[in-house]
């Protein structure tokens, strides 16, 4: 899991071995959100090697629990948490803003084979395709 909370990680996450489709998308929000980047949004990037036990411990929620209502993915009535969700093709982008400081939680999903069944599952469900 590679996490993001300013402008000199997300820089050198540039330089980590991920996806070139990732960094590019690194670095459009990071242009969109005007430079720096601590008070505005966390990114966490989800890799293969990551449980979802450890994403929640990064995020402080489970993306699998709403946060109101406590209905977990899976349950006829569930409806997610976050603010959007966008498919890439390469990755899934899930954005969570909780209050009024707008402050973003932006979780990027690889998608490859390797990440958590249920995690694809969500993000298949319910992200709308970005051309």
């Amino acid at each position: 899991m590679i996490t993001i909370t300013d402008l000199g990680m997300l820089s050198r996450a540039l330089y980590l071995p991920i996806d070139i489709r990732l960094k590019r998308l690194l670095m459009e929000r990071r242009d969109q959100l005007d430079g720096d980047i601590a008070d505005i949004a966390r990114f966490i990037i989800v890799q293969p090697v990551d449980s979802l036990d450890a994403l929640d411990a990064a995020l402080g929620f489970s993306i699998l629990q709403n946060q109101t209502d406590g209905r977990r993915f899976g349950d006829p009535e569930f409806t997610p948490s976050w603010e959007w969700i966008a498919d890439h093709d390469h990755c899934f982008e899930l954005v969570f803003i909780f209050d009024d400081s707008g402050f973003a939680h932006v979780v990027l999903v690889e998608n490859v084979a390797e990440i958590h069944p249920d995690l694809l599952r969500l993000c298949t469900a319910y992200a709308t395709k970005q051309v």
